[in-house]
């Protein structure tokens, strides 16, 4: 069971883990050695978010909303350094709480996946039209590159998975995993997607120049 009194948090700059992502990190600051410690000791759960202004600063802050995750693979280094690999599982809303030393804890409240009954087929249709027009201009330019859409998964679903694998921005990543509606994911979803595709399109073309 995910410690929703007081889950570990592994806070970095730009960095966000969405559900079903799964994320590799190498750990080598005393302190979060001894957080993955702690983890592989019990259920291996953690939260892993970026943090929100200045990322030199003290204390930095963290977002109010994450994934909570599981290492499901590691590698302890001979140095005491860790090789991880955090997969995302469910979002929660955070309230960091007293620090205990070494490493920074949150008390965790769940949110549930946005539900699908708001996302006509249309907007799916525009989603997967707008990743279509992605992956051409991707392949022109690396025809080595493989994708295998997993249609089979809901919408809201979908989205995130598309997002995991060619949504790099931080600010967008964040937007779609705070999205309370699944409409609203898969809009966001979308508008990053068509984003990537004018971006393409220009580097196409002035490639071909």
């Amino acid at each position: 069971m995910i410690p929703l009194d007081a889950v570990p948090v592994l806070p970095l700059p730009g960095v966000v883990l969405l559900p079903d992502q799964r994320m590799p990190l190498h750990i080598f600051e005393p302190r979060y050695r001894a957080m993955v410690r702690d983890a592989l000791e019990t259920d291996g759960w953690m939260v892993v978010c970026p943090v929100i202004g200045d990322p030199e600063a003290e204390v930095p802050p963290f977002v109010g909303v994450a994934t909570a995750g599981r290492i499901v693979a590691h590698q302890r280094l001979p140095d005491g350094r860790f090789n991880i690999l955090v997969e995302g599982v469910l979002r929660v809303r955070l309230t960091e709480i007293d620090f205990v030393a070494p490493y920074r804890r949150a008390a965790a409240t769940v949110i549930a996946e946005p539900e699908d009954r708001e996302v006509a087929s249309v907007e799916r249709t525009a989603m997967l039209s707008t990743l279509a027009s992605v992956m051409r201009v991707v392949r022109a330019m690396r025809p080595q590159f493989e994708f295998a859409v997993p249609t089979e998964l809901s919408s809201s679903r979908l989205a995130l998975r598309l997002v995991d694998r060619f949504v790099t921005d931080p600010e967008m990543r964040q937007r779609v995993l705070e999205a309370e509606r699944g409409i609203d994911r898969v809009m966001l979803t979308t508008a990053a997607l068509a984003d990537l595709w004018t971006a393409g399109e220009t580097l196409r073309a002035i490639g071909s120049a």
